[in-house]
């Protein structure tokens, strides 16, 4: 039995020796690489990873059926609390077609489709994302860019007649016209708060007991994206010009509210926010307090809702060019690059660490080593890389917002955040923290990969290079 037991401690250490010299092996050829190299690897290991997930999928019968959602991780916690035991660490949890984050996978295969310029290729990923597509065409749900404009126009750009167009227009069209649709108390119907000119639904706040208000989601920001993109693809010019000004009135709204009961106050945001939707109330119309949910506290600032917030209204300038949305975008992108790792002040400081702990409050009160989020990062800087070519070359802001998103890709293309081809990971990205509960108690979903994480990664890869190809060019 001792030397039983010896000869498992051996392997054990003869394992561990094996890892580590072969991610030694991994990072000194991923920094060998300048950034452009390193783009080029990370979008052929989406192409290997996306491809395990196919057939991972068929072989369980799930394609169109079931979508990936997050891996599984392999620690004692894990594999005593989860529910699917047999499914080897690594591997995805799959979640139903209604999930939030359902549309990020299909709208990872239709983005592989434009990068191949081989028409079997091509024709590879368009199909398997028209079938993992089709499902999700008649869902009602709130993440709607998501869940619909990412699904759907693609597939309007490729469609190969007029009717496939006509049909993939027309759902991005409706889309839009239930998020633009006004709210009506008799039929508790709608989703756009007329008085309050803002994005939400009704409520029961978690800090009350009976009281239900009009709640806005920070995540549902990126919503704006659907209605400004339908909105220019609406033959009504009417209704078009209806859903840009909502839009705006929306993110404007919204923005009065950042740093107001939040701790590190300025623009920092919450995950929910909460108004005063009663005529009869002394605060209608108020912002009245919000939840962290995600995050650490009420009162602090969850990163993936301030990553979030940062793409829609950076991509809501890219469209309207309104000069208070700019202000707006500007704020919040400045309040994350000041909360960076590298940018913590003292002792604290991590030098050259430009991926944002799940929550920022947390890192500088409690912990800066702290779990960081890829996929904050990952939507940060899809965002950010929306609004830099909309800024004039002699922006002071712009360069100092190409440099970040350069060190960000740098970081996330390295071995530290991008999965090796040949490991058993599914996903493109790791350390991925979809949320810590409220103690910060030990959990499955954090430290993973994250679909939602890979489908902004890849966005922000594609951006970047067309980015530096149009300045190569200018």
């Amino acid at each position: 039995m001792k030397k039983l037991r010896l000869s498992l401690i051996g392997l054990g250490l003869a394992s561990l020796i094996l890892t580590l010299m072969l991610s030694v092996q991994t990072t000194d050829h991923r920094s060998n690489l300048n950034l452009e190299q390193r783009i080029d690897d990370a979008l052929h290991v989406a192409k290997g990873k996306l491809k395990k997930t196919i057939i991972a999928f068929e072989r369980r019968s799930l394609v169109g059926i079931r979508y990936p959602y997050y891996t599984y991780r392999s620690n004692w916690f894990s594999f005593n609390f989860r529910k699917n035991r047999n499914q080897p660490s690594g591997s995805w949890k799959p979640g139903k077609a209604k999930s939030w984050a359902s549309g990020a996978f299909p709208g990872l295969l239709w983005q592989m489709s434009t990068l191949e310029t081989e028409l079997v290729r091509q024709q590879f990923w368009s199909t398997y994302a028209r079938s993992w597509a089709e499902p999700m065409r008649k869902l009602s749900y709130e993440d709607v860019t998501i869940n619909n404009l990412f699904v759907f126009r693609p597939w309007f750009k490729s469609a190969r007649d007029d009717k496939e167009k006509k049909e993939q227009l027309e759902t991005i069209l409706q889309g839009a016209r239930t998020l633009a649709m006004p709210y009506d108390s008799s039929t508790d119907q709608g989703i756009f708060q007329m008085e309050l000119g803002v994005m939400g639904t009704k409520r029961k706040a978690n800090r009350t007991d009976d009281q239900v208000y009009w709640h806005v989601f920070a995540d549902h920001t990126i919503n704006v994206e659907q209605l400004l993109w339908a909105a220019q693809h609406n033959p009504n010019p009417i209704e078009a010009k209806d859903w840009q000004q909502k839009v705006i009135r929306h993110l404007q709204t919204v923005s009065q509210t950042y740093g107001k009961n939040r701790k590190p106050g300025n623009s920092g945001t919450w995950q929910r926010g909460y108004f005063d939707d009663r005529p009869s109330s002394p605060t209608y119309k108020q912002f009245l307090f919000n939840e962290g949910k995600q995050g650490w506290r009420d009162d602090t600032t969850w990163s993936r809702g301030q990553a979030w917030i940062i793409y829609g209204v950076s991509i809501a300038y890219q469209y309207t060019q309104d000069a208070s949305i700019l202000a707006i975008a500007k704020d919040l992108i400045n309040y994350y690059i000041n909360h960076l790792p590298d940018r913590f002040e003292g002792n604290k400081r991590r030098l050259d660490d430009f991926i944002p702990p799940w929550d920022f409050d947390y890192a500088i009160e409690k912990n800066p080593d702290t779990d960081r989020d890829s996929s904050a990062a990952a939507i940060a800087i899809s965002g950010i890389l929306k609004l830099i070519p909309t800024l004039p070359k002699n922006d002071p802001d712009r360069s100092l917002y190409l440099d970040i998103v350069k060190k960000t890709l740098n970081q996330l293309t390295s071995s530290d955040y991008l999965n090796d081809l040949k490991s058993s990971e599914m996903s493109i990205l790791k350390k991925g923290c979809y949320h810590h509960p409220q103690s910060i108690q030990p959990s499955s979903e954090y430290d993973n990969g994250l679909i939602w994480g890979d489908y902004f990664f890849v966005d922000a890869l594609l951006d970047y290079r067309r980015l530096i190809s149009s300045s190569e060019t200018d």
